[in-house]
């Protein structure tokens, strides 16, 4: 089993997802927003997919913003012209309770690839926002990958799932249009700008996290303790790359790890970049 975390920040979700998609013979995907951008970023890894005749399909959610009309219609036309892909919608407007998972599932053989967390179907989602995903790949007899089928199998038989038709989609697509319109009056009025304003102003004044020796665990821990005292490069970092990987054996590109940790580090105060390769720790 092999596990690891997609952010959007040391590795894009776009990119993991098209290369987990252009190898996939089953793929199912569940999420709560899906956008024509975010579509277009995948458009030519499940282009392979469908080619190769994979079974594809997906589970979208209907928000009336995040999730584009035009987006559900590409994925409704592309599901007429191939047998092999399937849209189903989660058409409740019920106020409680918010549809919003987020789950990517891919089988080759008996290798299962799954990616659970935050990442929606958009651009945003696959690129652009800071996110958190786990990337999962096991083998299809392992209990975590029983466990995300049932996941995806209550969520694919929900009461109100449904399978869309042109109608559907063109009414969604009013009510989308009418729900923006009520957001752009809101941003006309006068004294929801004003409290907006205020809002922001007050966040501005007000203090921020302090990072301490407790926030750094695990690979973070490592490396700052390791770091000499002052300025530093970053061949002095890798001198200690032996003892890193006695740590964590089965990473194999230990001085991107190394480096990565040191931006981390930056961000939370503990060392200062002064240039290429050059650092302080404080």
């Amino acid at each position: 089993m092999r596990i690891e975390i997609v952010d959007n920040v040391s590795r894009d979700m776009a990119s993991v997802l098209s290369a987990v998609i252009e190898q996939s013979m089953d793929l199912r995907i569940a999420v709560a927003f899906l956008s024509g951008r975010g579509l277009a970023m995948l458009e030519g890894s499940l282009g392979i997919a469908v080619q190769a005749g994979a079974p594809v399909e997906f589970l979208v959610g209907l928000d009336m913003r995040s999730t584009e009309p035009e987006a559900l219609k590409s994925l409704l036309d592309l599901s007429r012209k191939r047998d092999n892909v399937a849209l189903y919608c989660y058409a409740s407007l019920k106020p409680a309770g918010i549809y919003h998972p987020k789950v990517y599932l891919s089988r080759l053989g008996d290798e299962v690839t799954s990616i659970v967390g935050s990442s929606n179907l958009t651009e945003g989602g696959l690129r652009k926002n800071v996110e958190v995903n786990v990337l999962i790949e096991a083998d299809v007899r392992d209990e975590i990958v029983s466990d995300l089928y049932s996941v995806y199998n209550r969520l694919k038989f929900l009461p109100d799932r449904v399978v869309p038709d042109d109608e559907f989609v063109a009414l969604y697509a009013e009510l989308s249009e009418h729900e923006k319109e009520r957001e752009r009056r809101s941003l006309r009025d006068k004294g929801s700008r004003k409290l907006a304003e205020t809002f922001n102003e007050k966040a501005k004044s007000l203090g921020r996290p302090t990072a301490t020796r407790r926030d750094l665990v695990g690979w973070l821990g490592l490396v700052y303790d390791a770091l000499p005292d002052g300025e530093f490069i970053n061949t002095q970092a890798y001198e200690y790359e032996s003892e890193f990987r006695r740590h964590y054996p089965e990473n194999l590109n230990v001085r991107a790890k190394v480096r990565q940790q040191l931006q981390i580090l930056r961000d939370m105060g503990f060392v200062e970049h002064l240039g290429v390769g050059r650092w302080r720790k404080l």
